[in-house]
């Protein structure tokens, strides 16, 4: 009997609260943000209309849509440069990432980075975690126009990476990245960092940390029907 050859596989991660449990942090800079335009950022706010979103649709939901382009410009380095200041003595990698990663490259399998952040918050994470050396490619909030749930930015992850969308397999933390993935025809593992369950019911998978999963599990689940 010939055994089945297991699909190749490609890995796509979001970055906040799927790399490094920076949403908290988030919601605190986006609160202390919007002050400024005396915006009293509720939770409800904060899951429905900021969790998992680019910055330009948060920023002209609460703003307006005739914001400029160079105006969001301005307003998204003052938000992530608060972001950075309240988050940068407590970043750490979500715990397993790092051997999760290694025993991925290990693999030989393919790995891209997709993130609705802007590239600065993509080198801070990168300053203070040492994990670059495991992406193959980079996709943030310059390469797509509209973020998630938009399939856009995991569609470019997966052409940067020349992989089948059939064959990918996105980590997510959030309800607008699950829904991203699966509109792009992505399986999907999700991250229960957050703390909201009804944000991971549409994942193929759900685990609490990367200590959870094996890249033997993953090949598993892309077995599946």
């Amino acid at each position: 009997m010939t055994r089945k050859k297991l699909p190749e596989l490609a890995l796509i991660f979001d970055m906040d609260g799927t790399l490094i449990d920076s949403n908290p942090t988030h919601k605190e800079a986006y609160r202390q943000f919007f002050t400024r335009f005396d915006i009293n950022l509720t939770d409800d706010d904060f899951e429905q209309h900021i969790a998992g979103r680019s910055n330009p649709d948060i920023l002209k939901h609460f703003l307006g849509d005739d914001l400029s382009p160079q105006k969001i410009t301005a307003l998204k380095q003052q938000k992530e440069s608060l972001f950075q200041e309240l988050f940068e003595s407590k970043i750490k990698p979500i715990r397993g990432l790092l051997p999760f990663l290694k025993q991925v490259k290990d693999a030989g399998l393919l790995t891209a980075l997709a993130t609705s952040a802007p590239m600065m918050n993509v080198r801070f994470l990168f300053q203070h975690v040492p994990i670059e050396a495991y992406f193959d490619k980079i996709v943030c909030d310059r390469d797509v126009t509209d973020g998630k749930p938009d399939p856009a930015i995991f569609q470019v992850a997966a052409r940067k990476l020349k992989a089948d969308p059939a064959r990918c397999i996105v980590f997510e933390d959030s309800q607008a990245g699950v829904e991203s993935a699966r509109a792009a025809g992505m399986r999907v593992v999700a991250l229960t960092t957050n703390g909201q369950e009804k944000d991971t019911r549409h994942a193929d998978l759900v685990i609490d940390t990367y200590s959870e999963i094996t890249v033997a599990k993953l090949q598993k689940l892309m077995s599946e029907e």
